[in-house]
């Protein structure tokens, strides 16, 4: 059969983020291939992505197929199924993978979807904003979730920090609690369809992919209205903030979930500084403030955030507040 090769790339490109890192479960380091379409899974999410034309049914190594379609020069390609192989012709190159027949992906653990349902034109946002405050550690799986609640909000919290933001109707489908590792690969996407499944959370965009997140369905998040009232001192940001932090960025981590930069607010002066693996950033101004001094971070993405809507906060003893008119953030302080 003969495929356009940024066809298959780019479907390809859509599934990868559903493969495992390692081989846990056996062919999650696979593109699995159901005929028209093209499947990854790695027990936390699964990703399937329709290709037209596509008449192959079995598992194939991801990292061999996708650097290999990468390095080929013609746009179409001629794909051969045998009994253990796929045969891969492009010009006068050719390649055979070892072809998995039988797939042994557990997606029947997925289950079924219930009716499709439009997501809510701010649920993305809202998930996006407060993602970066759940926490990354196994040991507290409750908190390393994203609370997407029925009424109508999205909450994070690390027990540090807790960021909410209220949406502008009720969600379509029954709480749930989504690790925020599998929000970030959702938001990606930009789905417009929701459906509910049996302890997974499906989403769909308008090409036709489908995204499934296992989800936390039965476990209850922590009450966060006590902890979001904040009496305290009003301070503004400088004006060079946003500039400082687009610069600061640059040397967070890339995961995109986790990164954070530190500010510290001191006697006349302001900083924020950030690191990464091979390099750092630091810029001070000149402010008016003669409090104790403060330290704490939080994602460059979420003050990013911050600092469209408002400048200013809420300084108290230990914590420090930014609020707008649908959401808040909360943060706890490091005074010295």
């Amino acid at each position: 059969m003969k495929i356009n090769k940024t066809q298959l790339l780019a479907a390809l490109e859509t599934v990868k983020p559903g493969l495992a890192n390692r081989e846990l479960i056996e062919q999650s380091t696979s593109f699995a291939f159901m005929d028209d379409r093209i499947v990854t899974y790695n027990d936390e999410i699964s990703i399937s992505h329709p290709i037209e034309g596509l008449e192959i049914v079995g598992a194939i190594n991801a990292n061999e197929l996708y650097n290999l379609l990468g390095k080929l020069k013609k746009e179409e390609i001629d794909l051969t199924v045998t009994d253990s192989e796929l045969l891969i012709k492009c010009g006068s190159a050719k390649a055979g993978l070892t072809l998995q027949s039988e797939i042994t992906l557990p997606i029947g653990e997925i289950g079924k979807k219930g009716k499709w349902k439009a997501i809510p034109e701010d649920l993305l946002k809202a998930m996006s904003f407060v993602m970066g405050c759940a926490v990354k550690d196994m040991s507290q799986p409750i908190l390393m979730c994203v609370h997407v609640n029925k009424a109508g909000y999205v909450e994070a919290s690390d027990s540090y920090r807790i960021s909410k933001m209220i949406l502008n109707e009720e969600l379509p489908v029954k709480t749930f609690l989504i690790p925020a590792s599998s929000v970030a690969k959702v938001v990606k996407m930009n789905p417009v369809k929701i459906a509910e499944g049996d302890g997974w959370i499906h989403f769909k965009t308008e090409n036709g992919s489908t995204i499934s997140c296992r989800v936390f369905s039965n476990d209850s998040f922590p009450d966060t209205s006590p902890f979001l009232k904040v009496k305290g001192t009003a301070f503004v940001f400088p004006d060079l903030t946003k500039d400082i932090l687009e610069k600061a960025a640059i040397f967070c981590k890339k995961d995109g979930l986790h990164e954070n930069i530190n500010i510290t607010l001191d006697a006349g002066k302001f900083s924020i500084k950030s690191q990464s693996e091979s390099g750092w950033f630091e810029e001070t101004v000149k402010i008016k403030y003669t409090g104790d001094t403060i330290v704490f971070s939080l994602p460059p993405a979420t003050l990013k955030y911050i600092l469209t809507e408002t400048l200013e906060c809420s300084v108290s003893n230990e914590k420090m507040i930014f609020a707008g008119e649908n959401w808040v953030y909360v943060t706890s302080l490091n005074t010295i």
